[in-house]
């Protein structure tokens, strides 16, 4: 043996064959032995190799080459490490393993530095032993472990039989991170191949090494992302097909821009039912997809039947301004959902909508137009309404005269400002329970709305503004109203031909802020500020019934009543305003606030409370001119307690027999305040307790019967107990648990005009207790504090299990009760391996 006696060809030799070595041990799968390949093959190289070690030796007597203690080997994206590596150049082989370092109590040797293979983006190999032929490009791992996907595997013999083929001997599979797994998947003969599949046969399941279930054969995927497969059904029970076994299929991942998914059911009392979906996607351009259920026979009667369901999606984008968007449904008849469907909101939709949607912008002027075309039939009932289409132009407010660079401050008409909008809709209905509709029946209608506004200061501190909107409604069709005497009633007739009508209204409003101050010396806060923020604003519209505007038609009847008839009642865009109005609205907002030191004394501003006052006064009433007086009450006196309040008052008198109002207020026969008509007080508390976290130490890590780490990082879910952390119950002294508590308060109360007054007060309560780390409590209940019953109430129970979870759930309500139990395994691709013990009068759906 001869230290660092590597010669120029050895060492280029040995180059070689290290560089055969990676594509075998970076492949993850195993089985028997295939008859080995010629000899002579070789790869040629891709790129340098860089290796080292504490100790290279050279021996001619073997023609092997070792290197011990921290060996490295790297390769492109491949790195191999171990304790030694020994090269037998006879034998074209290289075995890498372990180095011993220290014995244990019972003299046996305690090896450290286990062969590990890693390559950027993938998974590490362990092994305790590594052995690679060069010649035959054969490799083997024993007691090979690594981690793909979801799970970490191992087997006692992994072996290399193909570019991409692996065979293990006694591989198991979990999902568990623990040196000792609570449970696993095992099978004696386990075909790999790496990237796409593992085929076992047979698997037994254990759980705490105890075997618990066992299927003849499996297979498990192990391609990342997207990718083809097998689609595993489910089980269960439907309240009108009775006992199912639903969507059995293939999925189909057929490129980077489409798949398909095929599926079939099969439902006791129905029969069969096939869906398949087609997906599409191409990045910034469009994307959608295609869903068809079918039902082609009906179990109960025999009889062929044709029976689907169509539901589609789609989305383009032309350019970054404009796009078109589209999706529908469509359905054989009105119970396909009921009997084939098992979602809760499926079998409840009733309604078949479809749509298609055109959107065009132009960010210059800030303007979009939308064409939008709708229909929505009701299954039920059979009503099919239609737009056809419905195309609307917004033009955003602007400026109606521009100011000039360097002017300075803006003149009175350079604030006018307006804005414009048009909206053109066509529609058709259908009614077949509709008796009065005979047919379909269609409309049209185009609308014009333009607004505009101008805005000011006036004696410095008072803002005002003022608004012009007006609209013009063009129909085809209008009506004419006729008098008949025998009916004492008017009869309208469609009348054909293009009719206009315009109508205003105006509003101006003023608003201002006043500050006040408060002093309190004798409180620990020494000053308030009171913010109050007083507005007016008046309304006016015309009353566009006039017989000036021409916009209705005015009868009388036998008795002398006057009857107005609008000749654009029923338009799609409503029937014109009747009555004049002048609406004077006054508000005011008052805010209370203070300041206060911090404990590093720095002034922080605290709002106090709100209260806010509103009413209005109607110029054109002929009695009871003023609305009901409301008010309004916020405050947030802690981060975790708010309070809200609300009240209405009317200024008038009870009406005769105590209902209604009359004209009179309150105060005309002495001091009186606003009546009372309704009041309500909400209560929110949110009280919690976090314990401290504890500073993290360094330990170390568990180690397995090979002193090593088990498959170095495990990834713990949200809640999971971390590797090699025992869960102990936490201290209860001084009760520091976390825990959390949203208590809700509400009390309503309203005058009822038979006297006295209708009250609700009820409570919720919603409290979570984490007593250790994996046990959790949790408590909900809705309260009648009146009847002092308890409306609802539930209480649940999760511990996690590890790689397990449990969840108790149980309602012992007086008219509905249940309890349900579930115990499952975390991981979602086996979540349907579960235990369920479930109670109670809870429907299927």
């Amino acid at each position: 043996m001869f230290l660092d006696r590597l010669v120029g060809c050895n060492r280029w030799a040995f180059l070689c064959v290290v560089s055969l070595t990676f594509p075998a041990l970076l492949l993850q799968a195993q089985t028997p032995p295939i008859p080995q390949a010629a000899p002579g093959q070789r790869s040629q190289l891709e790129g340098p190799i860089r290796y080292r070690a504490e100790v290279i030796q050279f021996s001619p007597d073997s023609q092997k080459t070792y290197l011990q203690h921290n060996v490295r080997i790297e390769y492109q994206d491949l790195v191999l490490t171990a304790g030694q590596v020994v090269i037998d150049w006879r034998a074209s082989t290289l075995t890498a393993t372990g180095i011993a370092d220290t014995t244990d109590s019972l003299g046996q040797p305690v090896m450290r530095q286990w062969p590990l293979l890693t390559q950027k983006g993938q998974d590490p190999l362990r092994g305790e032993r590594l052995v690679y032929n060069f010649r035959t490009q054969r490799g083997r791992v024993l007691e090979g472990k690594t981690r793909m996907a979801q799970g970490y595997y191992s087997g006692q013999i992994m072996q290399k039989v193909g570019e991409k083929t692996l065979f293990v001997r006694h591989g198991c599979f979990t999902t568990c991170n623990l040196p000792h797994p609570h449970y696993y998947f095992c099978s004696d003969k386990v075909r790999i191949q790496v990237g796409k599949r593992a085929i076992v046969r047979p698997v037994v399941m254990y759980i705490a090494d105890v075997p618990v279930m066992a299927v003849p054969f499996g297979i498990i995927p192990l391609e990342r992302g997207r990718h083809s497969g097998i689609i595993i059904p489910t089980y269960g029970e439907h309240s009108v097909g009775g006992r199912y076994l639903q969507d059995f299929g293939y999925y189909w991942a057929a490129s980077q821009y489409w798949d398909l998914t095929l599926l079939g059911s099969f439902y006791e009392n129905t029969g069969l039912v096939y869906r398949g979906l087609f997906r599409y996607n191409k990045r910034y351009s469009f994307n959608g997809n295609v869903n068809v259920s079918y039902a082609p026979k009906d179990v109960l009667t025999g009889t062929k039947q044709q029976r689907w369901l169509i539901n589609f999606s789609h989305t383009q984008r032309f350019s970054p301004t404009m796009s078109l968007s589209a999706s529908g449904s469509f359905q054989s008849d009105k119970r396909f959902r009921q009997d084939y469907f098992t979602d809760i909101s499926q079998r409840l939709n009733q309604t078949l909508t479809t749509t298609v949607l055109l959107q065009k912008s132009w960010p210059q002027s800030r303007s979009n137009l939308n064409v939008n075309m709708r229909r929505t039939e009701n299954l039920q009932t059979g009503r099919i309404d239609m737009e056809l289409p419905n195309i609307r132009y917004t033009l955003p407010s602007r400026h109606l005269f521009s100011s000039r660079p360097g002017q300075g401050q803006n003149r009175w008409y350079q604030n006018i400002t307006y804005s414009y909008s048009t909206n053109f809709k066509a529609t058709s209905l259908k009614d077949p329970q509709n008796p009065a509709l005979q047919g379909t029946r269609r409309q049209a209608a185009w609308i014009h709305k333009v607004n505009g506004s101008l805005n000011g200061k006036a004696l410095k501190y008072i803002k005002w503004s003022g608004g012009f909107n007006f609209q013009e409604l063009w129909v085809p069709e209008y009506l004419n109203y006729t008098f008949v005497d025998s009916l004492n009633d008017t009869r309208a007739d469609t009348v054909q031909g293009f009719r206009a009508r315009h109508t205003f209204s105006s509003s101006i409003s003023a608003s201002s802020t006043i500050y006040g101050l408060w002093e309190l010396p004798f409180l620990p806060v020494k000053v308030i500020r009171h913010k109050m923020d007083p507005s007016l604003s008046f309304s006016f519209a015309p009353d566009f019934s006039s017989p000036k505007y021409g916009y209705f038609q005015t009868f009388r009847d036998t008795t002398g009543r006057e009857i107005k008839r609008d000749r654009f009642a029923g338009n799609l865009f409503g029937g014109t305003p009747r009555g004049a109005s002048q609406f004077l609205s006054i508000r005011v907002n008052n805010l209370f606030q203070t300041k206060y030191l911090t404990s590093d004394g720095r002034e922080k501003k605290l709002d106090l409370f709100r209260v806010n006052f509103s009413t209005a006064y109607n110029f054109r009433a002929d009695s009871l001119n003023w609305s009901d007086l409301r008010t309004t009450f916020t405050a947030k006196p802690h981060r975790s307690f708010d309070i809200s309040a609300s009240s209405t008052h009317t200024f008038y008198k009870r009406g005769a027999g105590g209902r209604g109002k009359r004209n009179r207020f309150v105060w005309s026969d002495g001091f009186s305040l606003p009546r009372l008509l309704n009041w309500n007080v909400t209560l929110n508390g949110r009280f919690h307790l976090r314990a401290p976290q504890p500073a993290r130490e360094e330990s170390a890590a568990p180690v397995d019967s090979l002193g090593r780490d088990p498959f170095q990082k495990a990834v713990n879910r949200p809640g999971q107990v971390t590797v090699g952390s025992d869960p102990q119950i936490q201290s209860l002294r001084g009760f520091n648990v976390p825990w959390d508590v949203n208590v809700n308060f509400t009390y309503r109360y309203s005058w009822t005009e038979q006297g006295g007054g209708n009250q609700q007060w009820n409570a919720s309560i919603n409290a979570r207790l984490q007593l250790t780390r994996n046990w959790r409590i949790n408590y909900t209940s809705q309260l009648d504090l009146i009847r002092k019953d308890i409306s609802f109430q539930q209480f649940s129970i999760y511990r996690d299990l590890h790689c397990w979870e449990m969840a108790f759930s149980w309602s012992p309500n007086p008219n509905f009760s249940f309890y349900r139990l579930e115990i499952r395994i975390k991981d979602a691709t086996l979540r349907d391996i579960k235990l369920t013990k479930s109670s109670g009068g809870r429907p299927p759906f």
